[in-house]
């Protein structure tokens, strides 16, 4: 049993899903840029060219935590940013909404509260981007952002002890990070790594179960042993490589069967091609040779040497 119930929080793979027109792109590429900076994970696409709000964008903003709605005379009019802001009025506590002008968007939009950017540049932080961060920190359980913000580059004491202070925060988790790294200190395998690696362990399989019991239950010879003993060991040889006396009788008569058959099939000498142009097409056919008695010529040559007109082909016909 348990002592006690333990909650996992999933944790959304983007922390702010960033919507605004096309036109304001270069607001919303700041205010990305300053969420970042706090280390919030934002999903912000600023290579956006039409309007239509895909089944890629819906899925990104189902992994983001919160839908962060630029507002402005661009925005009201494009149809991007009026489905994406339905989609993250569907789920509740997770649409917040900024204005960079007096715009009001339609229903049901206009009744929500809306954060003031009006004025906002790479040096200069209205108040309502404070208090927008402020809200945003709250819902990921973030405390002192503010008073973050305020910290100047010749504050380190201070930023010091706010990291102190705030130990969890994505913040003081990365100052951390980049404190090992400078000491050469490696970070520990994340638990999915771990995991992986328990896994597969886990997945090697062990030695048969028969063996294993064969060999615990084997005794350890000894170098003291008899004498008759030696005389089985081409046998004892033979079981640990698990082969007997029947295998290896097998492999040998296998072996004999070879070379009888190599044997019987073995080929025969052709005889030259000189030689058998003159036998008949008969298998057992041989060639005769004729003897004749001392002194005597074959009736076969007579005929070559028998006396004819002498022609002589060396002058030229008349």
């Amino acid at each position: 049993m348990l002592g006690g119930l333990h909650q996992e929080v999933t944790r959304m793979a983007y922390d702010v899903f960033l919507v605004s027109a096309i036109e304001d792109r270069d607001m919303a590429k700041l205010v990305a840029r300053r969420l970042r900076s706090l280390k919030f994970k934002v999903w912000f696409d600023q290579k956006q060219t039409d309007n239509t709000f895909d089944a890629k964008d819906a899925r990104n903003a189902g992994n983001s935590e919160s839908m962060l709605v630029i507002w402005s005379e661009y925005a009201v009019k494009s149809d991007w940013v009026r489905a994406a802001a339905s989609v993250g009025h569907s789920r509740p506590g997770m649409l917040a909404q900024a204005s960079l002008d007096k715009t009001i968007p339609y229903e049901p939009f206009k009744q929500d509260k809306r954060y003031s950017l009006e004025g906002m540049t790479s040096r200069k932080t209205p108040e309502g981007f404070y208090q927008l961060i402020e809200e945003l920190g709250k819902r990921q359980n973030r405390s002192g952002l503010r008073e973050w913000m305020g910290f100047g580059s010749k504050d380190e004491d201070e930023r010091d002890a706010w990291l102190e202070a705030h130990p969890e925060d994505p913040l003081a988790i990365d100052a951390k990070k980049k404190r090992e790294k400078a000491l050469g200190i490696k970070p520990p395998p994340a638990a999915e790594a771990a995991g992986a690696a328990a896994l597969a362990a886990a997945s090697v399989k062990a030695p048969s179960s028969k063996y294993s019991q064969a060999a615990s239950s084997r005794p350890v010879t000894r170098a003291t042993a008899s004498p008759a003993s030696s005389n089985g060991g081409v046998a004892a040889k033979a079981e640990d490589l698990g082969m007997g006396w029947g295998t290896l009788a097998a492999v040998g008569a296998a072996i004999v069967a070879m070379f009888f058959m190599s044997w019987v099939f073995r080929s025969q000498t052709i005889a030259p091609a000189t030689t058998q142009a003159g036998l008949p097409a008969v298998g057992n056919a041989y060639r005769l040779t004729e003897a004749c008695p001392a002194g005597q010529v074959p009736a076969s040559l007579i005929k070559v040497l028998e006396p004819g007109p002498i022609i002589n082909d060396t002058e030229e016909p008349e």
